[in-house]
């Protein structure tokens, strides 16, 4: 059932936070980065490292395709102005002629589909894809779009703001508005039963072999709504919600648009002529992060980036992908990945030699956990590969 409800346009944007990211990636001009894709959006932050190169990887064509347009816009749309409205706004009056005029000639024939089609429903309800930049928004859509216009009508219903976060001044503000406009949502009996079915796990992007993790995490009585309660408001209090993005997509769906602050680095004015000067360095590939970097020569990569991906991995697959990294990376290789729970996978799956070859960071690895802006995930993990 995942399979078939992840075969979609799942994420319109990433939810790992970049800025953890770098500090353990340690980019430089020879850093070349393999990296998940998702929504896309670190893949272009890592650029303003200018790193020697990055390649997206990811086994959901929909999302190599958000990226492939994100890329062309970027090389072909001629101002900043033109590029926001397509991904700070999500959408703008424009969106519609500009893809036209600038965009639509350069793309490649199965990206190009894709955006000019829909499924049936899809279809009926919005038209084309390329028509989300002119209806409701880019950050409207995606399956974990949906789900999240879901819970925000249904948090309405109940009373509850979550939007009304956002005007906080302060964390302590933001801590009492927490308390009055969104945890009391975690209280309702209709809430509190959906936020257990599967459906409502693969809405929000968890695989089965996820929630199994995220379970070892339900201690001394805690259910998944616990952990659901736990991590929203880590969201919603712990780091100053002006420069929080993830906190206003979370909560309103949106960027901050007018004071430009709580904005994904590649978004941000100042940062668009690097980004724009180092997009030839971006590359994508539709595929497993696995079969590229085995289909490589040694010393392609140096970098590493797994999204969490290792929680959607049994054994067998998590040992094939660790043994190929051993045998194709360079030494001193930075590898990593985000987990469900708090503990790290590798540390129990690969066997003993394999093992042996990767040095863990832990200490550096939880520091960095606790300044993951995202909030959603259990644990942060980063792995060398030994010199």
């Amino acid at each position: 059932m995942f399979a078939v409800w992840f075969d979609a346009f799942v994420y319109n944007q990433i939810w790992e936070d970049p800025r953890v990211d770098l500090q353990a990636l340690k980019l430089d001009g020879n850093s070349r980065v393999l990296t998940i894709s998702s929504g896309g959006c670190n893949a272009l932050n890592y650029l303003l490292e200018s790193p020697e190169s990055v390649m997206a990887v990811d086994l959901n064509r929909h999302h190599i395709y958000l990226l492939n347009l994100k890329l062309v816009a970027l090389k072909n749309l001629p101002a900043y102005e033109d590029f926001f409205d397509f991904f700070g706004y999500g959408k703008g009056t424009n969106c519609g002629t500009s893809y036209l005029r600038y965009i639509a000639e350069h793309l490649d024939k199965d990206t190009r589909r894709f955006w000019e089609s829909n499924t049936l429903g899809g279809s009926y309800l919005y038209g084309d894809r390329i028509s989300f930049f002119t209806n409701a928004g880019l950050y409207d859509h995606s399956r974990n779009g949906y789900f999240l216009r879901f819970f925000h009508s249904a948090a309405r219903l109940l009373g509850c703001r979550p939007e009304a976060i956002l005007q906080a001044s302060s964390l302590q503000e933001q801590e009492q508005l927490y308390k009055k406009h969104i945890d009391p949502f975690f209280d309702n009996f209709v809430i509190r039963t959906l936020g257990k079915l599967p459906v409502t796990m693969f809405g929000l992007g968890i695989p089965p072999q996820q929630y199994e993790e995220l379970k070892t995490d339900l201690t001394d009585g805690k259910t998944v709504i616990d952990i659901y309660r736990e991590r929203v408001k880590r969201l919603a209090c712990d780091y100053p919600i002006d420069e929080n993005y993830f906190a206003w997509q979370g909560f309103a769906r949106r960027y901050d648009t007018e004071n430009g602050k709580a904005l994904p680095e590649y978004l941000k004015r100042a940062n668009y002529d690097k980004l724009k000067a180092n997009a030839d360095r971006l590359k994508t590939v539709i595929g497993s992060a696995t079969d590229v970097i085995r289909n490589s020569e040694i010393g392609t990569f140096n970098r590493f980036v797994f999204l969490d991906a290792q929680d959607w991995m049994n054994s067998e697959t998590m040992t094939d992908l660790w043994a190929t990294l051993a045998e194709k990376a360079d030494p001193g290789s930075r590898i990593i990945f985000r987990t469900a729970g708090a503990a790290s996978p590798i540390e129990t799956t690969l066997p003993a030699e394999l093992h042996s070859k990767f040095h863990y960071e832990k200490e550096l690895s939880e520091a960095l956990f606790k300044q993951d802006r995202a909030s959603i995930y259990g644990g942060f993990h980063l792995y060398e590969l030994e010199k």
